[in-house]
């Protein structure tokens, strides 16, 4: 097995712990954690992580999907969505981006092996 480097980025702490127990339990590596959109796309330059894990709703003015906008400038790193909804408006902005998915929370094991294995 090939070892992940991952992003999370999350404003839920408690959401946050959760994703970050999975991605180490999966085997592969958290490289850095990001509260908000700023705090992802300067992440992004130092960590060069092989996956964003990343919520659509952030605190701020970015959300996650205008964060990968401008990741998407520095890094080719495709990015794991997770949300509360998926409004099919949401869903067509995610997919103009580099989305590997985009998945509904709460994120499982299941569901974040079967992704990062590929």
């Amino acid at each position: 097995m090939v070892i992940k480097k991952v992003l999370l980025v999350e404003d839920d702490m408690i959401l946050c712990l959760l994703n970050k127990k999975i991605v180490i339990s999966l085997g592969h590596e958290v490289v850095g954690i990001a509260r908000d959109a700023n705090e992802a796309i300067q992440a992004v330059s130092e960590c060069q992580p092989d996956y964003i894990l990343m919520d659509v709703r952030l605190k701020g003015d970015l959300d996650g999907i205008n964060a990968m906008e401008e990741i998407a400038k520095i890094s080719d790193a495709p990015v794991i969505y997770v949300t509360g909804s998926s409004d099919e408006e949401t869903v067509q902005r995610a997919k103009r981006t580099n989305m590997a998915a985009f998945l509904t929370k709460p994120i499982s094991y299941e569901m974040l092996k079967e992704i990062l294995e590929k």
